[in-house]
C-alpha cells in the first residue's frame, strides 16, 4: 500500500490572520555587510524559501505572482543585510523600466508598516526614513531588469538596516506597476530580529508567542521546521477547500500562497491528504480526497458523510479546540465549530503520541 501524499497543489489549507488587522518563493541566502557591531554580536540570514508550483500566465492586464525569496536575517543592532524577491510576470503585459504606468515597484505595505508607509527597516533618507538606497521611503525597490515580459521572473534587491532598539520587526510588501495599479498581494512580509549588542535575543512580545525556525532530530534524522505559536484568541483560524461542494475525483487544488492570498492571512500549512494512486480504491483518480473539511467560508462541510468514521479529528471554536481520536464521537454530538479537518492516522493527542490505528 502506498502512503499518503501532500501534493504542492492541495485541495485543502489551514490559514491564519491576526483579528485585528487581517492582512501573511529560486531562494538565495541574502548577504549581510559587515558593518561595526558589537564583538560578542553576530548576524545571520535564514533559510530561502522557494517558489510555489503550478504558476498562473497570461493572465490579461498586469499581474504578478510570487516567486522566492532570500530568508529573514538576524542582525546586530545598526547592521545592514541585502535582501532579493522574485515575481513571475503571469499577466499579459510587459513591465518597462523608467516608464510610469508601466514599470514595476514594490511598495510598503500592511499591517506592517501599513500601505505607502514608513518604515524603521529601510528607505530614502525622507519622512525619516533610514538612508538605504530605496527609491522612496515607501518604495522599496524598482525592476532592475529594463523589460520583463510575460512568463518572465524579476529579482528585486534592496538593503534592511537594524534599528538601534533590539526587538522583531516586519516589513510588508507588494508589488505594482507605478502610477497604474497595485498587483496580487501574496502577504510577502521580512521578519527581521535585531539582537541586543551582546548577541542575546530580544525577548519576545509575548513569551513562546512568534515565529521561529527550529532543528529537530529523530532517529529517522533531523527536521527543520517553521514554526509560529500564536494565541488563539488573537488571531482567526480557517480550514479551506478549493472544491465547493464533494469531490471525489479530479478535485480542484491551488497552490498554498493562493489560499493564504485570498483570505488576506498571514500564515498557512498543508490541509487534508491527497488519494495516492496506488490504493485500490484511489486507481484511475486524480486530487481525490475522501476525508472530511469543514470550509471555514461557505460555513458547511465537504465529505460529510465521512465524519462519521474512525478517523481523527482538529476542531476549532473561535479560542476553544477540540481533538477527537475518533470523529464519529463528534458526528453524534454535532457541537458549534468554525473551522475542522479530519485525517488518519492521529499522532498525538493532549501532547502525549498515540497509535491510532
Amino acid at each position: 500500500m502506498g502512503s499518503r501524499i501532500l501534493s504542492p497543489l492541495l485541495v485543502a489549507a489551514f490559514v491564519l490572520s491576526f483579528q485585528a488587522v487581517a492582512p501573511t518563493p529560486r531562494a538565495l541566502a541574502a548577504p549581510v555587510s559587515a558593518a561595526p557591531a558589537a564583538a560578542t554580536c553576530a548576524s545571520s540570514v535564514g533559510p530561502g524559501i522557494p517558489h510555489p508550483a503550478g504558476l498562473a500566465a497570461g493572465v490579461p492586464g498586469f499581474h504578478a505572482q510570487w516567486y522566492g525569496q532570500s530568508g529573514y536575517p538576524t542582525l546586530c543592532p545598526g547592521e545592514r543585510s541585502t535582501a532579493t524577491v522574485a515575481y513571475y510576470n503571469s499577466g499579459s503585459f510587459g513591465w518597462v523600466r523608467g516608464r510610469m504606468g508601466q514599470v514595476a515597484y514594490l511598495g510598503t505595505w500592511g499591517p506592517e508598516p501599513g500601505q505607502d508607509a514608513v518604515t524603521p527597516l529601510g528607505g530614502d533618507g525622507a519622512a525619516g526614513s533610514p538612508a538605504t538606497g530605496w527609491p522612496r521611503f515607501n518604495r522599496i525597490a524598482m525592476q532592475p531588469a529594463d523589460y520583463v515580459g510575460p512568463g518572465q521572473v524579476s529579482w528585486f534587491q534592496f538593503t534592511i538596516q537594524a534599528p538601534a532598539t533590539a526587538g522583531y520587526y516586519r516589513l510588508y510588501l507588494r508589488p505594482l506597476i507605478e502610477g497604474a495599479t497595485w498587483l496580487e498581494d501574496f502577504g510577502v512580509f521580512w521578519l527581521v530580529t535585531v539582537l541586543n549588542p551582546d548577541g542575546s535575543r530580544p525577548a519576545p512580545p509575548e513569551i513562546g508567542l512568534g515565529y521561529g525556525y527550529q532543528s529537530v532530530s529523530t532517529v529517522r534524522g533531523t527536521f527543520n521546521v517553521h514554526l509560529i505559536k500564536e494565541r488563539l484568541s488573537a488571531v482567526t483560524v480557517k480550514t479551506l477547500t478549493a472544491n465547493v461542494t464533494d469531490c471525489s475525483n479530479n478535485c480542484p487544488a491551488k497552490p498554498l500562497a493562493q489560499y493564504v492570498s485570498e483570505n488576506a492571512a498571514y500564515a498557512g500549512m498543508n490541509g487534508t491528504y491527497l488519494c495516492p494512486p496506488d490504493y485500490a480504491q484511489c486507481a484511475g483518480k486524480v486530487n481525490s480526497y475522501d476525508y472530511a473539511v469543514y470550509n471555514s467560508n461557505l460555513r458547511r462541510w465537504i465529505n460529510y458523510n465521512a465524519l462519521n468514521a474512525q478517523n481523527g479529528g482538529l476542531f476549532f471554536n473561535g479560542a476553544s479546540t477540540s481533538v477527537y481520536r475518533r470523529t464519529f464521537v463528534y458526528y453524534q454530538q454535532q457541537t458549534p465549530i468554525n473551522a475542522a479537518i479530519t485525517n488518519f492516522p492521529l499522532l498525538v493527542q493532549n501532547g502525549a503520541v498515540i497509535d491510532s490505528t
